[in-house]
Order: C-alpha cells, then sequence, then structure tokens
C-alpha cells in the first residue's frame, strides 16, 4: 500500500504533467501588429480628453484613419485631432506615443490607444508589459498606463520618464464575445519637470505597452491524480477501522468502485 507521502507526491506528478494547460494564447498585440484596422481583432485609435472633458467610456474611441507605412505606425490625419496635435500621436507594433499640453504647439491632451475585440466568452488573462522606451529626455515627467474592459478601467499605473522596465503583469477577468478590451497610454506623468513641462506634457513620452491574451482554463484532474486520491482513502478507511477494537474477523472494508479507483468513466 502506497504512504500518504507518496500518494501526494503521485498526485501532484500527475497534476502537473497530464492536466491540460491553464491558459491558451488567443491574441498578442506584437505578433499581430498590421496595417489593417480590425485585422485579427485589433484596431489602433485615440482618445481625446481635452476636446470631451470627461471620464473615457468605450464609446469615445477613435480609430485612426492613416497608417505611416514608412514608420510602421498609425496616425490621425490633421482632420482629426488638429495640426498643431499631431506630430507625435501614434500606435506602432510595440507601443505608442500620447499628446498633451506641451511642449508647444500641443494645446490638447490625446491618449493612443490599442483595442482588442474579444473572441471567447469566459475566463482571460491579459498579460501586459508597460515601460518607457525614450528614458533620456525626462522633462516630460512620464506617463499613465490604462487597461479597460467594455468602458471599465481595470488597470491604471504611473510609469516615470526614466523607467525602461516599468510592470509586466497579468489580469484575470471574465469576457463575452465582441467585449471591448482597450490599452492606452495617457500623457500624465508622476511629477512636472524642467522647464514649462508640466503633468500632463507629452515631450518624450513614447512608451511600450504590449499584451497577450490567453483563454484561462481549470484543468481537469488525471487518471493518475484519481488513483491517487483513492488510495489514499483506502489507507484512511483502514486506519480508522485499525483503531476501533475489533478482531481482524470483525473488520470488514467497503468495497471500492473500480469505477473511481480504476479513473474510468
Amino acid at each position: 500500500m502506497l504512504s500518504l507521502r507518496t500518494a501526494l507526491i503521485v498526485g501532484l506528478i500527475a497534476l502537473a504533467i497530464a492536466g491540460p494547460a491553464l491558459a491558451v494564447p488567443i491574441a498578442d498585440s506584437q505578433a499581430e501588429f498590421s496595417g489593417v484596422q480590425g485585422q485579427d481583432s485589433w484596431s489602433y485609435g485615440f482618445f481625446n480628453l481635452t476636446a470631451k472633458g470627461g471620464a473615457y467610456a468605450a464609446g469615445d474611441f477613435v480609430a485612426f484613419d492613416s497608417f505611416d507605412a514608412g514608420g510602421l505606425r498609425w496616425v490621425a490625419s490633421d482632420g482629426q485631432v488638429g495640426a498643431n496635435n499631431n506630430d507625435f500621436l501614434s500606435i506602432n507594433q510595440a507601443g505608442g506615443h500620447p499628446n498633451g499640453l506641451g511642449p508647444s504647439p500641443q494645446d490638447s491632451i490625446i491618449w493612443a490607444m490599442r483595442r482588442y475585440t474579444s473572441e471567447v466568452s469566459g475566463p482571460i488573462a491579459i498579460d501586459f508589459d508597460l515601460h518607457k522606451v525614450n528614458t533620456i529626455n525626462r522633462a516630460g515627467g512620464g506617463i499613465t498606463g490604462h487597461i479597460f474592459v467594455d468602458g471599465v478601467e481595470i488597470f491604471s499605473a504611473l510609469i516615470d520618464n526614466a523607467d525602461s522596465v516599468g510592470l509586466q503583469q497579468s489580469i484575470l477577468r471574465v469576457v463575452n464575445v465582441g467585449s471591448l478590451i482597450d490599452f492606452a497610454i495617457d500623457p500624465h506623468g508622476s511629477m512636472p519637470l524642467a522647464g514649462n513641462d508640466g503633468l500632463d506634457s507629452a515631450r518624450a513620452d513614447g512608451s511600450h505597452f504590449s499584451a497577450v491574451i490567453e483563454r484561462a482554463t481549470i484543468p481537469e484532474p488525471s487518471t493518475a491524480l484519481l488513483l491517487a486520491a483513492s488510495l489514499f482513502a483506502v489507507r484512511r478507511t483502514k486506519r480508522r477501522l485499525r483503531g476501533d477494537g475489533l478482531g481482524g474477523a470483525a473488520r470488514q472494508f467497503p468495497r471500492l468502485d473500480c469505477h473511481v479507483a480504476c479513473g474510468s468513466s
């Protein structure tokens, strides 16, 4: 008969090697980046906070109307945001650059955004990497990264302008087919620094903000794990019966159903 320790070890090994994967990748912002809006369920755009004057909602996302094939990035036309706010606002394969209140002539807070439209229903894991790319000029004071699901903010963090490491995290959420997952780079920084730059300056705000979205699953117990649990249960039953004061002839063990012990259905 297996010892308790052996049974537990067998169960842990079975769970590690026999169960299905805990997460299945369904979307990758870098691998699936393209010059076509909506391809692989990814869209690229912006949110004009200054124009709205209020908090972000899913309906505020505006798709960029131009793709810069030379720079491999999505940008706005002058008609979308005005020529004075259209020098750096963009989304590229790895991240993007927002627009802010300065340096001149910028006069509007405009977030650079990418959106994934969910192709699945159920629990997902959003694995993201957020950090600064341009860390030499600190006058902008950094950026804020946001993640929204169907317009509800689930993550927000300030990243200092010199922070090239940033944050790498995973967030679990339940979504539906068609749920909107938005990733935004906001020019709002961590502190006002040199010159006339303030908290919402977009100077040197080029940032990395990528994501891999996975379908989270619950592993099913393997046959070996069920067998180990059954052996453990039998051992405990026998130990209890040995301690009941009855003679060997009086001991009767319950029949173990082979459907459980053998892992069959």
